[in-house]
């Protein structure tokens, strides 16, 4: 995209700021300047009136000229240029004048006609290439007098902007866009320009034009009549053609283009006869093509809409009438359809693409005031339009989300005043402490809060905003369902780890099996009115007794031992619903191997809790008296872990009603099972020391009581203990013996035989002291 300073000042006024801090600011805008060409005039060329222009006798390829540059004789120019007439203004180097490429004017004969300075082209001034030949001036819009130094006037002083647009930016396609950019940064207002009003002189468009829409279009297309008196194209208009490559070749495609450039909105001209006529009016026919392109079809198909126009309709300068269309096709909409590798395209395409202005009446009336400037020029008064009406896109933005976006807090007001310049509609909720940001329609682009806070941050400057260290802290996305899951994950891998194989049952059992054992059964008036079959008549109450069943079925199969655990559902009188973990293991402890000589030892009590360990960590076991037939009174109790019990552990009364051999079953309540994050502690990096401390104890005295007293007054060296011998005799009559491991660790040194018998003591009294207990 190429601007100049000159074009954008005439739509916001630029001040005294320099050409080097326009650029600096579109910069920190996002609108990168890639390059900048400065345009001025070079001294000793002036305005010149040619007054006469006669034929060189010596050559016919030049021209003698009689320049009138404000001295008091006219000049005489030798000028080969075939565009040179009678009553042209001119731009003339004088003698001595230097031209940009270094060659200076001298005094010169040729071809016998002497020659006294240059009539000069656009390129030999240093400015882009106009035309084939020298450059007129525009007497009209430059008021100019001869001798003149164009060097004086503004309109020769320029530079030419170019800047490299992401894809996105198409509102920036258009001098308008740029300096609606620019005036959100300075703060300043567009000069938008005034609404030409109907001439009423003229007639209405609807009597010489009908159009005519088909099928449903994407487009819209607005279309007025222009009678072309006299059309010309003023010389800073030419020359910023130039300066931008316009690919426009008839005057009025000039204006048109000049006029896309300027606002952003596309135009097309079309030949008044390339439509079919009913009567006085002409017919324009909008339909969708077979490729799905909104197409313009006259005498036959004359144009894509954003995509292609063919030749033969397109208006030359000795066009009568000329049909001018202004269009808009969402960008989006039109990249679907696979225009990017249209075989035939042109300019308009480009634009079209990238999104081009929406407002095609502004579009409209600013060529219309461009065409009474500088031509003479009918319009009928009105257009004929097929508008496809495009939906506010909303936007609520919290400005606490905004500033954590982007860093920063920012002044409310300046944020609103920002987004208004920029187009935005906004609607500021102060109790609700938002925006709701209604998106212009040329800012297709713009499509979530993000968006709207990057358009903050182009006009603040990523530099007028405090830097701060980055802070990532990322959303906690765990629930009590993820927790579950993964606690139920964690249990699952230590058992199978712990040599469990996982087992699946239905939540339905046998009512009168459980009744049999001595388990809880559902309230009869809460229990299953249609089970599935009389074996799964009810739910269950226990794990352990589908699992006994699983068991004795994998006997049944050959197999000496058998450990299998579930996690499921069971559920009490009330129909209330819990989660445990069961196990249960039946047969040999181990595999045969050489060190058991093949025979390995049956289960007992002690290896099963072992194995609970594994899979529960440390838990303590509290004798009690089984409520159910199921379990043997004698090797059951109650499992405690800090404190509290969660479940029951012991072995199976009726081993032999499930063709089982020795069997140990256990079942915890799964939601008192601990699941913390596990936290390191420290340990000494000395050696511990172990002692063996041998007692006489009643025999009522049970270990727990043991390790409740020497829990609470045990020296804090003491790192561990537990019970190694119990030997019961008559000769120790209501006594037993009972040998404890006990395990010391220092934190600073090692310990001398003289502290670990000093800490030994120590325990020793503490337990005399409290259990009555005696030394052995």
């Amino acid at each position: 995209m190429i601007i100049t300073r000159n074009w954008l000042n005439e739509w916001i006024n630029l001040g005294d700021r320099s050409t080097e801090e326009i650029c600096e600011t579109l910069n920190k805008i996002g609108l990168e300047v890639s390059s900048v060409t400065k345009y001025r005039m070079i001294e000793n060329c002036v305005v010149g009136f040619v007054e006469s222009k006669t034929a060189h006798q010596n050559a016919e390829k030049l021209s003698v000229c009689t320049v009138n540059v404000g001295q008091s004789t006219p000049l005489q120019i030798v000028c080969g240029a075939k565009n040179v007439a009678e009553g042209q203004w001119v731009a003339v180097a004088l003698v001595g004048c230097r031209l940009p490429d270094d060659t200076i004017i001298k005094e010169a004969e040729l071809r016998g006609v002497k020659s006294s300075g240059m009539i000069c082209s656009s390129t030999e001034l240093g400015y882009p290439k106009i035309n084939d030949g020298i450059m007129i001036l525009d007497n009209e819009s430059l008021a100019l007098k001869p001798g003149t130094p164009l060097s004086s006037l503004g309109e020769f002083k320029d530079d030419a902007i170019e800047i490299e647009l992401t894809p996105n930016r198409g509102d920036c396609l258009s001098i308008y866009g740029i300096a609606r950019d620019l005036g959100a940064v300075y703060d300043t207002k567009i000069k938008v320009p005034s609404i030409l009003p109907d001439d009423s002189n003229q007639i209405g468009i609807g009597r010489v034009l009908s159009l005519s829409v088909e099928s449903e279009i994407d487009a819209s297309l607005v279309y007025e009549v222009v009678y072309p008196k006299e059309i010309k194209v003023s010389t800073i208009m030419e020359l910023r053609l130039a300066m931008i490559a316009s690919p426009a070749r008839s005057l009025i495609e000039k204006h048109l283009y000049y006029a896309a450039h300027a606002t952003g909105v596309i135009f097309r001209a079309y030949k008044m006869d390339i439509f079919e006529q009913s009567g006085e009016k002409i017919d324009i026919i909008v339909k969708k093509d077979p490729n799905g392109f909104d197409t313009v079809y006259g005498k036959e198909q004359i144009s894509r809409v954003g995509v292609w126009q063919s030749e033969n309709s397109k208006s030359g300068d000795k066009d009568d009438v000329v049909v001018v269309e202004a269009s808009f096709v969402d960008p989006y909409i039109l990249g679907k359809t696979g225009a990017r590798n249209a075989k035939e395209s042109d300019w308009t395409l480009f634009r079209t693409l990238r999104g081009s202005e929406t407002d095609l009446d502004f579009g409209i009336n600013y060529l219309n005031l461009l065409l009474n400037k500088t031509s003479k020029v009918g319009i009928l008064n009105g257009t004929q339009r097929a508008v496809k009406e495009k939906p506010v896109k909303q936007i609520n933005v919290d400005f606490d989300d905004m500033f954590s976006i982007i860093g920063t807090e920012l002044d409310k007001a300046d944020i609103v005043s920002m987004l208004k310049n920029l187009g935005f509609h906004v609607a500021f909720k102060p109790e609700q402490n938002s925006l709701v940001v209604d998106i212009p329609s040329f800012r297709h682009d713009i499509a979530n809060i993000q968006d709207v806070c990057e358009e903050v941050v182009r006009i603040v400057g990523i530099d007028n905003i405090s830097a701060h260290a980055l802070e990532f802290v990322e959303l906690n996305r765990t629930n009590k369902v993820y927790k579950n899951f993964e606690k139920r994950k964690f249990y699952r891998y230590r058992a199978v780890a712990a040599g469990f194989f996982e087992g699946i049952s239905y939540i339905f059992t046998e009512r009168a099996r459980q009744k049999a054992y001595g388990f809880a059964c559902i309230d009869e008036e809460l229990d299953l009115t249609n089970p599935i079959t009389n074996e799964l008549n009810t739910l269950r109450t226990t794990c352990v007794l589908n699992l006994s069943i699983s068991a004795g079925n994998n006997i049944k199969t050959g197999r000496k031992s058998v450990n299998l655990f579930e996690v499921g559902k069971i559920f009490d009188e009330k129909r209330n619903e819990k989660s445990v973990i069961s196990f249960v293991s039946s047969g040999e402890s181990g595999v045969p191997n050489p060190s058991n000589h093949g025979k390995p030892s049956e289960l007992d009590f002690a290896a099963f809790a072992r194995k609970i360990g594994a899979v529960l960590g440390e838990f303590d076991i509290v004798p009690a008296t089984p409520s159910s037939r199921f379990y043997s009174p004698y090797e059951y109790g109650k499992i405690v872990i800090g404190g509290e019990s969660v479940g029951t552990i012991g072995r199976v009364a009726v081993e032999k009603e499930f063709d089982l051999g020795r069997t140990y079953v256990c079942e915890v309540f799964f939601d008192k099972l601990p699941y913390e994050r596990k936290f390191a502690q420290p340990y000494s990096k000395l050696p511990s020391v172990s002692r063996d401390l041998s007692l006489i104890a009643p025999k009522t005295l049970s270990y727990s009581d043991i390790k409740a007293c020497l829990s609470k007054s045990a020296p804090r060296e003491l790192r561990a203990f537990y019970p190694i011998d119990v030997y019961e005799d008559s000769s120790l009559g209501e006594h037993k013996s009972l040998t404890l491991t006990l395990v010391f660790e220092p934190d600073e040194k090692t310990f001398t035989d003289a502290e670990i018998n000093t800490l030994v003591g120590d325990v020793l009294d503490s337990l005399m002291s409290a259990l009555k207990v005696t030394i052995r």
